[in-house]
Parts: structure tokens; sequence; C-alpha cells
């Protein structure tokens, strides 16, 4: 009779044994984090589920699947904003505090293999498109001092933003592998004033992001998704002209993993045919009539290039300054 009264307390001493064993087995096994950072892009705004379809989710969904992260599992950690500029990415209640806050946090509690592992950042398109803004002195006169220095800011703004990002990443994670993707140009491939000034515009900026991320200092790695778009915007933009469609965020997931995975880009032949014709009208385009895109070419051509390719060819003069 005292056996039958027993059964049910060592049927609890069991389980509480069994839930134990998991909870250190799980303890064991704790998933490592990947942090992403960035704007609209990171977001996934553009594709048909920007969660699982923009390049953050793609890049999230086949790490899980790598033999590297087959027996931990992965989170994702995905604090990015669509609109941020690189001033909104480094304020002190911003994307990256909040990172850094994520990062330490599990670096410093008791659970073992948490830590942040891989850091992917994009920024810098919306800091670009801020010269068209209706205040933008460029837009008001595009021949102004106050024009060309507002673009000379822009540029070394970003500049000092991006290094200050890089920089206290790598301080709050010494570890992690760090991934910065430059720009597209969403209208290459197509013809009209815009593609002219996207390309210059965006080869400036580039010009900044690929200095930056190319410091040793900050041990990060350049992920170039310039080369993969070029001339094939009908294909890989998605209908707001501006940010990737399911396949472009296709592409540029598969420009990190490569970069993750140390291997070369391979696309698959779905999102290479059929080829796309190397003018495509665009629709877009400005008809003469003397709107922002005209103007813009006008600050493109003779200013953009004076101001970003300074910027970009003294960086590490300027850094070393500091």
């Amino acid at each position: 009779m005292g056996l039958r009264y027993l059964r049910p307390v060592a049927a609890c001493v069991f389980s509480a044994i069994l839930a134990l064993a998991l909870a250190q087995d799980a303890h064991a096994q704790a998933a490592p984090a990947y942090l992403a950072l960035g704007d609209s892009l990171a977001f996934g705004v553009g594709a048909d589920n920007p969660a699982a379809e923009g390049y953050v989710g793609l890049t999230d969904f086949d790490l899980k699947a790598d033999p590297r992260f087959a027996d931990t599992g992965l989170d994702l950690i995905n604090l990015s904003a669509p609109g941020a500029t690189s001033a909104d990415l480094v304020q002190p209640d911003g994307q990256l505090s909040k990172g850094i806050a994520e990062i330490q946090a599990r670096a410093s509690d008791d659970t073992a293999g948490n830590e942040v592992q891989i850091i992917s950042l994009d920024i810098g398109g919306n800091d670009l498109l801020a010269l068209a803004d209706s205040e933008s002195p460029c837009v008001q006169n595009a021949g102004s001092q106050a024009c060309q220095d507002k673009l000379t800011s822009t540029l070394r703004g970003l500049q000092d933003n991006l290094v200050s990002a890089l920089r206290q990443l790598r301080e709050a994670a010494p570890h992690a592998e760090i991934y910065v993707l430059n720009l597209y140009n969403p209208y290459s491939g197509t013809t009209g004033d815009r593609a002219l000034v996207a390309s210059v515009g965006v080869q400036e900026v580039n010009g900044v992001i690929d200095a930056v991320a190319s410091d040793p200092d900050f041990g990060a790695k350049l992920v170039s998704v310039f080369e993969l778009f070029q001339g094939r915007a009908a294909e890989w933009i998605a209908s707001d002209g501006i940010h990737p469609n399911n396949n472009g965020y296709r592409v540029m997931a598969e420009a990190l993993l490569a970069s993750i995975q140390g291997r070369a880009v391979s696309l698959p032949a779905d999102l290479l045919n059929p080829a796309t014709p190397t003018a495509i009208a665009d629709p877009n385009a400005d008809s003469g009539s003397g709107g922002v895109d005209t103007i813009v070419v006008l600050i493109a051509l003779p200013l953009v290039f004076l101001a970003g390719a300074t910027l970009s060819a003294t960086y590490f003069v300027v850094r070393g300054r500091r």
C-alpha cells in the first residue's frame, strides 16, 4: 500500500530530473544570433513578404540550414528601420544602440554560445535621397554654394556615421563577423536622366561606404551588390522603382551569403533569364520640363565627383588625423 502512494512521487521526481536535463541540454545548445541593421532594404520593403523574402530573412533562412548552425539554430534580430539615414542609425536611442545593448546582454549572461556572431548593415540610400528633398538647397538652386556644401556635408556625414557605427560594433563584438552592403542603382539599364543621376550618385556614396567598410581597423567585409544589379532594373526592382522585388532580394541575399560562407556569388539561372536589354526606357524619366531629375543632373556631374571622390580618396588620411 505504501508503494502505491510512492509511485506518483517517483513520477514527479523523474519528471523534474528530465526537465532539468532538457534545460541543461538547451543551455548547451543555445543559439547564436544574427543581428541585422539598416534601412528599408534590411527591412525588406518591396518584397511580397518583407520579413521572409527580404534579403535579411532569406539570409537567415539559409544560414539556419548551414552546417555551422545545424545543431544550434540561429536567432535573428532585425532592428532595421525603413527610411533610416546614417544619422538615424547612430542616434542615442537608435537601432545601433539597441543592437549593441543586445550584443552586450548576450555576451554577459550565463548562456554559453548565444553571442551575436553575424552582423549585417546597409545604410546610405536615404542620405543620398535627401539631396532631392523639397527643402534641399540643391532643388532650389543646383548651382549654388549652398548646394555644393549640402552635398559635401551629406557624404562626410555618411562617412562619419558609418565610421562611428563600425567602431562601436567592433568594440562591442570583437569576434563577430561584420558585413556591410553597398548600394545598387535602381535605374541601371534604363534610359533617361534618372539612370545617369543614380549611377553617379550611387557610385559616389559607394566610394564612401567601400572605403570605410574596407578599413582594417574594423575587420568588416564589404558585400558589393552594385555590379550584380547593373543593367537589370526591369527584372529586380519593385514597382515603386526604388526597392528590390522578391528576385532582387534573392540576389542581395546570395551576395551576403557568399561573403559569409567564403565563396563566389552563384545566382540561380531563373534570376538571369531572360537577359535584360541594355537600354530600357524609363517610364519616369524626365521629359525636359525642368523637374527634379533635370535639376539633380546639374548637381551630379559638376559637384558629386568633386565632393565624393575627394572624400573617398582621402578617407584614410582624414582618419589618421583624428
